[in-house]
């Protein structure tokens, strides 16, 4: 997959490789062992409608309105270079820079690979008392390959673990480079059914399974994460596929994600539709459920 030219402009080598971020979060503890920097890259391939980071989806910076922080003051009206008058306005992330009261927010930056390592060095005792690293996630790490690979290899010339979190869409050759580059992989897997998985994400599952396939070939590292979804990947019917496929590729580290709600004011603050709206999460039982359903079933 190639990369966005409005994010590979200006791309000399690694000296002067650059990204589009939305988030560098430090000491993060739920995307890999111990205490993390988790570097969340902007753009993604996909647009699932569980997405609890929307933010993450366009490979441009957008603007974030936090109603309940704008005094009205008008600033932003005075620098539009729309002249616009509604507070609510997206076009641009003018405004941000003069809003006093953070009400607008930029998500996504462009940083060089200096500067994200240097960010990332700050946590070294962490990382080394823990048994954490960085983890690459997003958006889609790999939809910006040369920036994801360069990242991962200078982690490793330091001596910091790696795990690349990824929804495993990306031409193979690109996607088992960057892959093969990190400590371990979590790769999520939605839907087993190729129509429902285009329906729900925006894009086929063929090119997906295929690289799964290709890193469980290489003896890559790999934890499947499964988001449970209600209503539309928690069936009978879909835990069986899961498990049969699984089954199949002899992959036996499985973690099931619930849904949550967790991100969905995000869709408000950018002014997206959010596609899920009273979508229950699911219950304990039901994730038992599901989880004896996937696992029991490869027995």
């Amino acid at each position: 997959m190639a990369e966005p030219a409005s994010l590979a402009r200006g791309v000399k080598g690694p000296a002067g490789l650059t990204a589009g971020v939305f988030n560098i979060m430090r000491f993060s503890t739920h995307d890999g062992p111990g205490i993390r920097t988790t570097v969340f890259f902007k753009g993604c391939p996909l647009s699932c409608w569980w997405c609890h980071n929307p933010e993450g989806q366009s490979f441009r910076p957008e603007l974030l309105y936090f109603e309940e922080r704008c005094r009205h003051c008008g600033d932003c009206l005075a620098v539009c270079p729309q002249d616009v008058t509604d507070f609510t306005c997206r076009r641009c992330t003018v405004c941000a820079e003069v809003c006093q009261a953070e009400a607008r927010q930029v998500a996504g930056k462009l940083v060089t690979l200096g500067e994200v390592v240097r960010e990332i060095e700050k946590d070294v005792i962490f990382f080394d008392e823990s048994g954490g690293g960085v983890t690459l996630s997003g958006g889609e790490p790999v939809a910006q390959p040369r920036f994801a690979e360069a990242l991962l290899r200078a982690c490793r010339a330091r001596g910091i673990r790696t795990v690349l979190e990824t929804c495993g869409f990306g031409h193979p050759d690109t996607f088992l480079r960057v892959a093969l580059a990190a400590d371990q992989v979590l790769f999520d897997l939605k839907l087993m059914d190729a129509a429902r998985h285009k329906q729900y994400t925006g894009v086929p599952n063929r090119g997906i399974l295929r690289n799964l396939e290709q890193l469980v070939e290489r003896g890559r590292t790999v934890r499947v994460r499964i988001p449970v979804v209600p209503g539309i990947n928690d069936s009978d019917e879909d835990a069986g596929q899961f498990s049969e496929y699984l089954k199949k590729l002899a992959i036996r580290d499985i973690e099931l994600l619930p849904y949550h709600h967790i991100g969905t004011e995000k869709y408000r603050r950018l002014g997206l539709l959010y596609r899920l709206p009273g979508t229950p999460q699911p219950a304990a039982t039901e994730m038992v459920r599901m989880a004896q359903a996937v696992v029991g079933g490869m027995k």
